[in-house]
C-alpha cells in the first residue's frame, strides 16, 4: 500500500498551492478532492452548454504574486486577467454596474442612492486601510499563541502592535 508524507484535503487553489510547496520541499504528496475537478473558487466552468460561469475566479486577482513567482505559474500557462467590472440587472429592466474605477462606481451607486454613494466612500477607505494592514501579514508564518518561544512571542507582539494601529 502506498504511503504519503503529506495528504492535502481539498483541491482548491489554497490546497493546490500547499501541495506544490510540500512537493517542492521533497515530500510525497496526495491531494484529495471531493469534486471531479480541481481549483475550487479559482475555476470557471461550463455549467450550461456555451456559458462559462465563474465560481469566484475573480479572486485569483488576489493571488499572491510571490506564490506565482515561486511556483513559476506563468511558465505553465497562468494568465491573470483583471476584473474590469460587471452588472446586476433589476426586475424593472435597469441595472447596477460594477466598475473597477472608484469614481465611476460611486457615480453608479449615486444613480440609486446618494446615501449609499457616500457610504461607499467610507467603506472604500475602511477596506483600503484593512488591506494595507493585512497584505504584509499574508506570507508570514502564524505564531503559536500558546508558545513561549522567542519567535512566537516576538510575532505575537508584532501582531499586537499592528492591531493597535488598526483600531487607532
Amino acid at each position: 500500500m502506498k504511503t504519503w508524507d503529506a495528504i492535502v484535503i481539498g483541491g482548491g487553489h489554497n490546497g493546490l498551492v500547499n501541495a506544490c510547496y510540500l512537493q517542492r520541499a521533497g515530500l510525497d504528496v496526495l491531494v484529495v478532492e471531493k469534486n471531479d475537478w480541481v481549483g475550487g473558487a479559482a475555476t470557471s466552468r461550463e455549467l450550461t452548454p456555451g456559458f462559462l460561469y465563474s465560481n469566484c475566479s475573480y479572486v485569483c486577482s488576489l493571488f499572491r504574486p510571490e506564490i506565482m513567482r515561486d511556483l513559476e505559474l506563468p511558465r505553465f500557462g497562468l494568465q491573470v486577467i483583471s476584473y474590469e467590472g460587471g452588472a446586476v440587472f433589476t426586475r424593472d429592466g435597469d441595472y447596477l454596474a460594477n466598475y473597477r474605477d472608484h469614481d465611476a462606481h460611486r457615480r453608479e451607486f449615486a444613480r440609486f442612492s446618494r446615501h449609499d454613494a457616500e457610504a461607499y466612500d467610507r467603506y472604500s477607505r475602511d477596506v483600503t486601510r484593512q488591506c494595507r494592514f493585512i497584505q504584509p501579514l499574508l506570507m508570514r508564518t502564524a505564531p503559536d499563541p500558546t508558545s513561549f518561544k522567542p519567535r512566537d512571542l516576538g510575532e505575537l507582539l508584532y501582531l499586537a502592535k499592528k492591531f493597535a494601529g488598526l483600531t487607532a
